[in-house]
């Protein structure tokens, strides 16, 4: 029987350094940063179904909303289980596999996604991801089945927003693939994620500068704009890299 992969995508607007990050803009009063990852994630031609997977209150009403907005479905849950609400999106449309990155990041790798999924299911893999991708840029492919176990056996941290916790600890117990990219596009320093305000001034010039219309920008070309713009990095250099191996949450 053919497997499901469908995108879900947990939204909150909450955050200590950047309030309400999935909707800061892009380009003034047009495009914020979870329009541009949604324009992404359409593009991807084994995604069948993008779900919302929104955290409760009334702060994150807007993003149903954006799911109006799009025609997609959203699922509502509690705001720290967001390994519960994002298992809630893929029940909702009864998906074997989920992709999975974080509404917080606007651009993506998408070119490889498809084949990430299609060697993740061939396999039976419980999680599928590329290494070393720039900061935001990365994606996971996660086994529902997979995240279900961690759900059940984890502790509250494993239901945080780092999604694949429980798996990242608990190796022995699943299947993983890790596949590598070209050296070109392995730059974890590089910035791609909208965490501070720094990031949103960096991520508004990249799309404003190389932002075409009715095409998305390649990784690969931001790469070259960062290493292009000495500058215009450097407040993003001090910040460094969170977490080491990328950060995939919400």
């Amino acid at each position: 029987m053919k497997k499901s992969i469908d995108a879900v995508l947990a939204c909150r607007n909450g955050g200590s350094r950047l309030y309400g990050k999935p909707l800061q803009p892009l380009a003034i009063g047009k495009v914020t940063v979870l329009d541009s990852l949604l324009q992404y994630v359409k593009a991807i031609r084994s995604i069948k179904n993008i779900v919302l997977a929104i955290a409760e209150g009334d702060e994150n009403k807007i993003f149903i909303e954006v799911a109006n907005k799009y025609g997609l479905s959203y699922v509502i849950g509690d705001e720290q289980d967001v390994v519960g609400r994002i298992i809630k999106g893929a029940e909702l449309t009864q998906a074997d596999y989920i992709f999975n990155t974080s509404t917080e990041c606007p651009f993506v790798l998408y070119e490889y996604v498809d084949q990430v999924i299609e060697e993740c299911v061939a396999g039976k893999y419980d999680r599928a991801a590329v290494e070393e991708a720039p900061e935001g840029a990365g994606f996971q492919i996660l086994k529902t089945e997979a995240l279900k176990i961690s759900h059940e056996k984890g502790e509250d941290k494993h239901r945080a927003e780092i999604v694949a916790l429980y798996i990242f600890e608990h190796l022995n117990e699943f299947k993983l693939l890790n596949k590598q990219l070209p050296p070109k596009l392995r730059r974890m320093e590089v910035r791609l994620t909208v965490d501070y305000a720094e990031d949103l001034v960096f991520c508004q010039k990249v799309y404003q500068t190389l932002k075409k219309e009715d095409q998305l920008i390649r990784v690969e070309e931001i790469i070259e704009f960062w290493d292009q713009n000495p500058d215009l990095r450097k407040p993003l250099e001090e910040i460094g890299i969170d977490w080491g191996h990328g950060r995939l949450w919400e």
